[in-house]
């Protein structure tokens, strides 16, 4: 039974006062394809290239690799994106992501992979359309329409006959208004998080070979350092330890398995702190095998393929073969070494050898030296540190949190489950 005030559609049931209108409809003009040019590096003066690789996961302009487009003026000039201009990624994995043009980001010119469509600003909101191609309903559509073949795409015809749910055109602006605003939040948290990321890496540039309130300095092999300082080799003030993988034909090295055991997946995809792994081993699992429980506070750094992701364990835990893990002295602070890392990790990668993917051996990592401020002041670094990094996980959390927010509000308001007269 259609609810009180709501009818039944294509796209199910809407409020009877909106329409369900095809893209095309939308749109004023034909859709075009970009330009099939080759992009070449920036210069200053030059107008910027819009690739799909150009557009980030918020659907908006990446700026991680500006390139221009090798073409003549005049073909340019073609391509050149204008106010209420959407396109539209039509291939690949990238299929079916989208950005409306802002002139914020200057003049752009759209590439070949991409569809451009034009709105028709006097009938229809520019961002309510920009956050239905957001959508959870809209994705599902993609996914429709982009799995018949092997590889991913939605050509301009098939774009054109996007089915949309239309409100009247005041409640299209309040629906843009409200995710606008939230989006605006969370662009302003990734901002701080930017900031505070590179605030952090200035202190630990200076924190870790400068030190705290130190005028004398001496050179040595790693560098310039603090005259109260020592150089050590990671062996002297840590147990470098490996790890193994029971045999996976014996049941009981696995089933009913209480013990976490890490694999660089484990690590790449957590926080600064571990706890629980995707898979755990038994006892038996442990004293069959290379493998080794590592006391609580240890460093689990990853040795093979990706070199140097870490995270220290909040319980006792287990590791494969992909690792190097620290088991730090008295003398050896956990979290100044966890930082430290960080900038050792050109260092590992250096001494790393393979074929198929590169790998450091245990005795390199043990032989390796590193800065060795006393304990007190490693401490007091490892502390700071540490605040700078609560405050990005805060960051994070709140960021999360509104995504969650935008994500709610995009399902309820763009399907006029809530509404917004």
């Amino acid at each position: 039974m259609v609810k009180e005030g709501y009818k039944n559609t294509e796209l199910g049931e809407i409020p009877v006062d909106w329409e369900v209108k095809q893209l095309k409809e939308i749109c004023i003009g034909n859709c075009e394809y970009g330009i099939n040019a080759a992009a070449k590096e920036f210069e200053n003066g030059s107008i910027r290239y819009l690739r799909i690789t150009d557009i980030n996961n918020n659907y908006n302009l990446s700026n991680k690799e500006i390139k221009t487009v090798n073409a003549n003026e005049s073909d340019i000039c073609k391509y050149i994106l204008k106010e209420k201009d959407i396109v539209f990624a039509r291939t690949g994995n990238t299929t079916g992501k989208s950005y409306l043009y802002n002139k914020k980001d200057g003049i752009l010119v759209f590439a070949g992979f991409l569809i451009k469509f034009s709105i028709d600003s006097k009938m229809y909101n520019a961002k309510f359309l920009k956050y239905y191609v957001q959508s959870t309903n809209y994705w599902k559509w993609v996914k429709r329409m982009s799995l018949r073949s092997g590889q991913p795409g939605i050509n301009s015809k098939e774009y054109s006959l996007l089915q949309v749910p239309v409100p009247p055109l005041p409640e299209q602006q309040k629906i843009a208004f409200i995710l606008s605003t939230v989006d605006q939040h969370i662009e302003e948290t990734e901002a701080l998080i930017e900031k505070t990321k590179e605030l952090k890496i200035g202190l630990m540039r200076k924190l870790l070979t400068k030190g705290i309130g130190h005028t004398e300095f001496k050179k040595t092999e790693v560098g310039e350092i603090p005259v109260e300082w020592e150089v050590k080799k990671l062996r002297e003030v840590s147990e470098v330890v490996s790890g193994g993988t029971p045999s996976t034909n014996k049941q009981t090295f696995w089933l009913d398995g209480n013990i976490p055991w890490a694999t660089p997946t484990d690590i790449t995809s957590r926080s600064k702190y571990i706890r629980e792994t995707n898979k755990n081993i038994t006892y038996d699992g442990l004293k069959n095998s290379s493998a080794n429980l590592l006391p609580v506070g240890s460093i689990l750094m990853t040795s093979r393929a990706t070199i140097g992701e870490k995270s220290i364990n909040t319980v006792p835990i287990a590791t494969n073969q992909g690792f190097k893990s620290f088991v730090c002295k008295q003398s050896l602070n956990n979290e100044f070494l966890y930082y430290l890392i960080d900038t050792l990790i050109p260092r590992l990668i250096n001494l790393s050898s393979g074929s198929t993917f590169l790998e450091i051996s245990k005795k390199e990592v043990e032989n390796m030296k590193i800065q060795y401020p006393p304990l007190k002041e490693q401490i007091k670094i490892g502390g700071i540190l540490l605040v700078i990094d609560d405050e990005i996980e805060e960051y994070n959390n709140k960021k999360e949190k509104l995504q969650y927010l935008k994500k709610g509000l995009m399902q309820q308001l763009l399907t006029g489950k809530k509404r917004v007269i």
